[in-house]
């Protein structure tokens, strides 16, 4: 007898499955994938060509060599020329930063339903040819004094005080268009390809104007030559659907831009977005994040909020050093506050931070987000008062691991204090350079009972030394003994008077961890909790080692003592109610955290993914303790899916 029920494997067949499939999958799955049967081959193919990205994946294996004699008949240009003629038409998404890739992108004529294209560093692509013919410094693209990537060409060449060559126009709509950059120390051969190559990005362009919706222009583009300015915005404004732009190439005049793209929504640039005497002439609705390079003057800063009143997100560098301190904000946003819901900036000084608070802030309602270099205190009740639903502040980390106080870096202890007890909305705290004394946290509630993300470090709380605790023990020891054996006067009462000192203290200092382990395990919301960092002086080894380059690296610091201590005896299990952690730090923590306390973990947070401070210690000169290797291999016996980890990012020596 036959039956007519489905087998499981027959799933796999189903086309409406395999193809839901594919936006799942990694190139490398993808690629097994099509190998599978023709019908997932078919279905899976476009998934595969969807997107790439010129410099992952096998693609700088390919075009480093598709110019060497060894490839020829292989993976040269040919071949990346048929690739694209029979899988460019499932492109959507192209990242290049070779020339060659834009060449034949154009040229396949399949390239035509690109929705995002970018245009990465040009410079960096250095095929066999280039090595072998000692042309590493061919695209000669140089940092100038002030770290600005430039158009600079080193090596042998032509007269840089000559034009460059120039190769034929592609298309009759170059004419009269494009001039040369002086040739500097560029090659013939390679001012050519600039020449063509930057036509080939344009035509690109123009072959896509119904589907980009996001481009990036890359400032490699303006050193192939010189674009008409016209000509951009002609192109530009073709792009009918684009809603992003990335703009590092040259400088454009936001009025234009705006005037010409009514549908943009999102422009970045590593420019000034109003240059020196430029302001907006009228108000431009489309915009809703915009992300600047330069300090912006509080003028610039009120001028974008009033013309450009759909602003939800601004990224900028920093506000201007020197504040208008007569400017009346108000009059320039004719008493009507900016929607403005997300706001990114560095403020390193403390000493601008009253202007930002009475200046900026008040006008920012319907801020929800704000990512800064630090929280000052002023900064922090303004935005109590006046940010009434803000739910994410954030520390912009520069990866400084400690600071200096005589430069006035380091963030004023509890100022955090000041922003939890008024923001009743926030969800996230990311600040873990910021520090939280534990007898302020408990002194002056929370407002925010509901947060998802904290990190901070809590200190202050008093805590035997390893030598404290040895003395105790043994006092109490010899106490013992004492009172058995009816002598006394074998303790001094110098012992006595230090041993109940130091009672005192362990006492207040339990009493205290408990406390503030109770108020934590009252955020039944945190998903993740980090409440150290690293506590050694990365920085001034990284500086020692670059003036003594034969030094020995030594990295020194030890995790402060007054932090809190994670143990079970200490109060860790009162934490058993964060049942939605995934993330738990606690690197820089003076913890002494063992076994039992891992055991504890891996069962009473069940959704944990990440611990921070078990990790392996990848700094040079530091010889990692057996027992936190013994712990670490530990935990991975009682828990294979948590992943160990560190919050400071990587560093070079």
């Amino acid at each position: 007898m036959f039956s007519n029920q489905p087998r499981p494997e027959d799933v796999v067949r189903l086309p409406e499955i395999v193809a839901l499939l594919g936006p799942y999958l990694k190139v490398p799955d993808l690629f097994s994938c099509i190998q599978v049967c023709r019908l997932w081959n078919h279905l899976l193919t476009p998934w595969l060509w969807r997107s790439i990205d010129d410099s992952e994946h096998s693609w700088p294996i390919i075009l480093n060599n598709h110019k060497n004699p060894e490839s020829q008949g292989d993976k040269d240009t040919d071949w990346i020329r048929a690739i694209f003629t029979k899988y460019g038409h499932h492109i959507r998404e192209l990242t290049s930063q070779w020339g060659v890739i834009l060449e034949v992108a154009n040229t396949s004529g399949t390239c035509n339903h690109l929705e995002s294209l970018r245009i990465g560093d040009l410079s960096t692509s250095k095929t066999w040819d280039d090595i072998v013919h000692g042309n590493n410094n061919s695209s000669g693209y140089n940092a100038d004094a002030t770290g600005v990537t430039v158009h600079r060409y080193q090596g042998p060449g032509p007269d840089p005080r000559h034009e460059a060559a120039i190769g034929p126009l592609l298309s009759p709509i170059f004419e009269g268009l494009l001039n040369p950059h002086p040739a500097q120390h560029r090659t013939v051969a390679r001012q050519k390809q600039d020449w063509a190559t930057a036509q080939h990005f344009w035509l690109l362009v123009r072959q896509n104007t119904q589907s980009l919706f996001s481009l990036r222009l890359a400032v490699s583009l303006d050193w192939l030559c010189i674009t008409n300015i016209d000509f951009i915005f002609d192109t530009l404004a073709s792009l009918v659907n684009l809603v992003n732009l990335e703009n590092d190439m040259l400088p454009l005049n936001p009025n234009i831009l705006l005037e010409r793209l009514p549908g943009l929504l999102s422009y970045r640039t590593r420019f000034r977005f109003l240059l020196d005497n430029n302001t907006l002439t009228r108000s431009f609705s489309q915009l809703i994040y915009l992300e600047i390079w330069g300090p912006v003057p509080t003028r610039t800063f009120f001028t974008l909020l009033k013309y450009l009143p759909n602003l939800e997100t601004l990224r900028m560098d920093e506000f201007g050093s020197t504040f208008d301190l007569a400017l009346q904000g108000h009059l320039i946003l004719e008493n009507t506050p900016s929607r403005l819901k997300t706001l990114r900036f560095r403020n390193p000084y403390a000493r601008v931070d009253e202007q930002i608070a009475n200046l900026v802030i008040p006008w920012l309602p319907h801020l929800t987000e704000i990512s800064l270099t630090q929280l000052h205190p002023a900064t922090a009740r303004a935005l109590g008062t006046h940010c009434r639903k803000l739910e994410v502040v954030k520390q912009i980390d520069s990866g400084t691991t400690t600071y200096q106080d005589h430069i006035n870096q380091k963030p004023t202890v509890n100022t955090v204090g000041i922003l939890l007890r008024e923001c009743a909305t926030l969800k996230v705290f990311d600040g873990i350079h910021h520090t939280l004394e534990a007898t302020h946290m408990l002194k002056y509630p929370w407002a925010c009972r509901d947060l998802e993300t904290f990190r901070c470090q809590i200190i202050g709380i008093p805590r035997l030394t390893i030598a404290e605790q040895e003395f105790l023990d043994s006092t109490d020891e010899e106490s013992q003994l004492a009172d058995s054996d009816g002598d006394s006067g074998s303790n001094s009462s110098m012992d006595n008077v230090a041993r109940t000192a130091l009672s005192k203290k362990k006492q207040r200092g339990l009493e205290l961890q408990l406390q503030v382990m109770d108020y934590l395990a009252g955020l039944t919301s945190l998903t993740v909790l980090d409440l150290g960092y690293e506590y050694r002086n990365l920085q001034s080894a990284q500086r020692k080692k670059e003036q003594e380059p034969n030094w020995t690296v030594k990295i020194e610091g030890e995790p402060s003592l007054e932090s809190l201590e994670l143990t079970l005896a200490t109060g860790l299990d009162r934490l058993s109610s964060l049942t939605r952690l995934e993330i738990f730090g606690f690197e820089g923590v003076n913890h002494r955290i063992g076994k039992p306390e891992l055991s504890w973990m891996a069962t009473a947070w069940p959704k944990l993914k990440v611990l921070r401070g078990l990790h392996e210690d990848d700094l040079p000169g530091v010889v990692e303790e057996p027992e936190r290797t013994k712990l670490r291999e530990f935990m991975r016996e009682l828990r294979v899916d948590i992943r160990h980890a560190t919050l400071r990012p990587k560093v070079k020596f």
